[in-house]
């Protein structure tokens, strides 16, 4: 199955992974990040989507073999954190479409920068 779908991914220019609530389909989406990553592919994760991006690298790149997400499991590398006004247990109704403020450690961030 794994090679069927590389050879699909294969024939495409790009990776869009979309949210989604729960742990289903996780690592698959994992893996397509990995995929667009390693291969130099244009990709956009939405919502859980660039969750798993930050998983993905987190994983690959930085050996955190254990990344994860708060939202799924417990382990040493917890990458992605739940916010703190959610309500545990309680999927949907819980995006806050970019009302976040977001707080940079540093003045030189390139994303800074972009604002």
């Amino acid at each position: 199955m794994k090679i069927q779908m590389y050879f699909l991914f294969f024939r495409f220019s790009g990776v869009l992974v979309p949210g989604g609530f729960g742990s289903r389909g996780i690592e698959g989406k994992i893996s397509a990040i990995e995929w667009a990553r390693t291969k130099s592919k244009p990709f956009l994760g939405i919502c859980l989507g660039l969750q798993c991006a930050v998983i993905e690298f987190a994983r690959h790149v930085l050996l955190y073999k254990d990344a994860t997400s708060t939202e799924f499991d417990r382990t040493q590398h917890q990458v992605v954190i739940e916010m703190p006004e959610h309500n545990t247990g309680t999927m949907g109704g819980t995006m806050r479409l970019g009302r976040r403020t977001t707080h940079f450690n540093t003045e030189e961030s390139i994303i800074r920068m972009l604002k």
